[in-house]
């Protein structure tokens, strides 16, 4: 006889424990402030050619500001990427 299982006792085999669970917020909100900065810069450069903005130091600053934290991001990823692919090189 085969009994069902409830659903409050499974698994779910997409859970994270908690360190992973740490590192994919840490890593969202790193994607999300890289965002932020890509937004504001957006906006920043929309005004000035609008006319509405004068401040071209401050709209420099954010455009290299931006260019930085997407560069850093971009490193990072890489450098995730490789450490995954030596991981899958391995021989158990």
């Amino acid at each position: 006889m085969i009994r069902q299982i409830s659903t409050a006792h499974q698994v779910q085999p997409h859970q994270k424990s908690g360190a992973s669970k740490a590192i994919v917020d840490n890593f969202k909100d790193i994607f999300d402030q890289v965002n932020q900065d890509q937004i504001q810069t957006d906006h920043k450069i929309a005004e000035m050619a609008a006319g509405r903005n004068k401040d071209i130091p401050g709209t420099m600053v954010a455009m290299e500001k931006a260019e930085t934290s997407l560069k850093l991001l971009m490193a990072v990823r890489n450098k995730v990427v490789s450490a995954y692919e030596e991981m899958m090189r391995m021989q158990v």
